[in-house]
Parts: C-alpha cells; sequence; structure tokens
C-alpha cells in the first residue's frame, strides 16, 4: 500500500512538471505562431490586394496600405513576455508602418503624376521591405529552438 502511494506521489508530481515545461515551451511557441500568422496574412492580403504586386490600380495599393496598417496594430496588441520576440515584433511593425507610408505616398504622386516623387516613394518601398526577409529568417530560426 505504502508502495502504491509513493508511486501515486511521483506520479502527480512528474505529471505536473512535464505539464509546467511543456506549459513553458507552448508559450514560447503560442507566442511564435501568432507573430508569424499575423505577418503571413499580411502578406498574402498585400498580395491578393495588388495581384502579386502587379496592379497599377491606386485604390488596391491603399488597400494594401491599410492591411499593412491593420497588421502593425495587430502586432502591437500581442501580449508577448518574451524579449527576443518584441523585437522581432517591433522590426516587423516599423516594416508594416514604413510600407504603408510609402505606398501612401506613392499612390499620391501617381495621381499626382508626380514622377520624381514617385520613383522616391518607390525607393523608400523598396527600402522599407528590406529587413523582411532577415526578420523572417530570423524569428524562424528562434522559435524553433528550444
Amino acid at each position: 500500500m505504502l508502495c502504491l502511494r509513493r508511486s501515486s506521489i511521483l506520479l502527480t508530481l512528474s505529471a505536473a512538471t512535464t505539464l509546467l515545461l511543456v506549459g513553458c515551451g507552448n508559450s514560447k511557441v503560442a507566442q511564435c505562431n501568432e507573430i508569424i500568422k499575423i505577418a503571413n496574412q499580411a502578406v498574402s492580403e498585400a498580395k491578393q490586394l495588388t495581384n502579386g504586386g502587379q496592379t497599377d490600380d491606386p485604390q488596391a495599393m491603399i488597400e494594401a496600405a491599410d492591411a499593412m496598417d491593420r497588421a502593425a496594430q495587430t502586432m502591437e496588441e500581442l501580449d508577448l513576455r518574451d524579449s527576443e520576440l518584441q523585437d522581432y515584433r517591433a522590426g516587423f511593425i516599423e516594416m508594416y508602418a514604413e510600407t504603408a507610408k510609402a505606398t501612401r505616398d506613392f499612390v499620391e504622386a501617381y495621381k499626382k503624376k508626380n514622377r520624381p516623387g514617385a520613383e522616391s516613394a518607390l525607393g523608400n518601398l523598396q527600402q522599407a521591405t528590406k529587413p523582411e526577409p532577415e526578420l523572417i529568417q530570423g524569428i524562424n530560426t528562434y522559435c524553433k529552438e528550444n
């Protein structure tokens, strides 16, 4: 009977420890998944609205800029406890905000037939999206680590 009681206590402690460890691991994984989900959704929506970046429809471009603003806002609202993930989030937020602004600047210049302004905005747009590969690779690597 004593042996059964010890086994029961050890099993309970083991289960509690396992749940605690899994809970901590899931926390990071869950946080990673939230960021990645938002990033994937933002890219997907922007590609859909702009026909993979091939549209010349100003309204579609504005809608893509709106999608970037929404992604930045959604990222901002995430409850992240992991400081590394907070840094990645900040990078995505900055990229989305700059992308939205450059897109709007491009549309404004395009509508005014301001070629130098459009070229400048296009350069800003390219600069705004430049961190994307590094952010994606960094967060994917970090999130795969245990």
